[in-house]
């Protein structure tokens, strides 16, 4: 269900807005888990449960980090990782707190605590926060994107790209660019990004990102070791949740770029460490598999929470221009699903086929994905989402022949013209 609610988001973020759309998204999680918490449960209303939270989860995957470029990071960009970060950071601390709580409490219990935090913020977010500026700009509700960029202390314009400057006023022009949307996703500040974060989530799942996560209990026992398998996983739980935390703070400092290069290398060494060690160790020492392998995962959590998890996903919130960040991000976000179902079904079959060898592939493509960023993937540090828009018309306009590749419309002004 996840990838259906990833393509769900997109329409919701653009036609409700964002704040509707975080709304929404806690409907379907609050209803499942109260389907979870029935005592006795039956099979059928179990699946139901599961399903909608997925759906939750999906719907959610983009409309957090939208709002969080769009509004809260628009005065001071270099703070706008940090908070697009944080959405990452709160789903694995969502996790990790599911899993604490469900070795202390009996399972219903468990969903009931996740259905009451499902509820509360569904009245939170109506009640406190306010709508995107630019969103209600695009809409032709002018009066209240002043309101709303009063109320966030936006001190930049409320518009953000070309395409939204030519709706002042124009609620009628909003409807037809709603209706050109297929036009949009055509143009180069719409298709590159999508094509360079489909690609790098594809790598990021390639590479077994979130495959350790998935098989923690059964790979602890199949390797051998003999410490307690749940105390292992909410420990490799706690220090991605610490490393995402630090990355939130790092970014303050550096770019996506520079910290997805540590991060990459880091994983793809734990992976080929470990791989290693599986391949060449043939004594029956626990203690020294116990201390090699938990080594390993805990140094693969770190590395994983310090960029390759949380960064593509934090990238979809600023990446794409505003008219359309709704609709693109929740397309590359159905294919990251896609591309995760994949991989963890995979696993068991790789394991199979190559052993411990299959650690050593996640590792190289790990490092297949350092090239990708360092080649590809956009420096956005320091600019907005204008500028980021700009940089791909500009990179077509030069190819185009444009004089000193400047890129002119002939319905811009001179503003306009960038």
């Amino acid at each position: 269900m996840m990838p259906i609610g990833c393509l769900l988001s997109g329409p919701l973020i653009d036609k409700l807005g964002r704040k509707t759309a975080l709304m929404v998204t806690n409907l379907p999680s609050c209803l499942g888990w109260l389907l979870l918490s029935r005592q006795p449960a039956g099979l059928y209303v179990l699946y139901v449960g599961q399903l909608l939270v997925g759906l939750s989860v999906g719907l959610s995957t983009t409309p957090a980090t939208v709002y969080a470029a769009e509004c809260i990071t628009v005065n001071y960009t270099g703070l706008r990782g940090c908070f697009t970060i944080m959405t990452s950071i709160m789903l694995n601390f969502g996790m990790f707190l599911t899993y604490l709580l469900g070795a202390l409490m009996p399972a219903y219990v468990v969903a009931y605590v996740a259905a009451f935090v499902s509820f509360a913020a569904f009245i939170f977010i109506g009640t406190l926060i306010p709508e995107s500026p630019p969103w209600l700009f695009g809409q032709g509700r002018r009066v209240d994107a002043e309101f709303s960029q009063r109320v966030l202390r936006i001190a930049q314009p409320i518009l953000q790209t070309r395409r939204a400057q030519s709706l002042d006023g124009d609620s009628a022009a909003a409807v037809r660019l709603r209706s050109r949307i297929v036009d949009r996703l055509a143009e180069p500040d719409v298709y590159k990004p999508m094509a360079i974060m489909t690609t790098f989530l594809f790598f990021q799942q390639a590479c077994g990102s979130f495959v350790l996560t998935a098989y923690m209990i059964q790979l602890l026992g199949g390797l051998g070791v003999t410490v307690d398998a749940y105390l292992v996983t909410l420990l490799a739980g706690f220090t991605n949740l610490a490393a995402m935390v630090l990355l939130s703070v790092l970014l303050t400092r550096f770019g996506f770029k520079q910290l997805s290069y540590v991060s990459c290398a880091g994983y793809a060494a734990s992976m080929v460490l470990l791989a290693a060690f599986l391949l060449c160790y043939g004594g029956g020492d626990s203690l020294v598999i116990n201390a090699v392998v938990i080594s390993c995962v805990l140094l693969n959590m770190a590395m994983n929470g310090l960029g390759l998890r949380p960064i593509p996903y934090a990238m979809l919130g600023e990446l794409f221009p505003t008219d359309v960040a709704g609709v693109a991000g929740s397309v590359v976000a159905c294919m990251s699903s896609v591309f995760n179902f994949v991989a963890i079904k995979s696993y068991p079959y790789l394991r199979i086929w190559l052993g411990p060898g299959v650690f050593a592939v996640y590792g190289a493509l790990a490092l297949l994905t350092l090239v990708f960023v360092a080649t590809i993937v956009p420096d956005t540090r320091g600019k907005t989402i204008k500028q980021i828009g700009d940089d791909f018309l500009r990179k077509k306009s030069t190819a185009d022949g444009g004089v000193d590749g400047v890129y002119r419309k002939k319905s811009c002004t001179a503003d306009e013209v960038f």
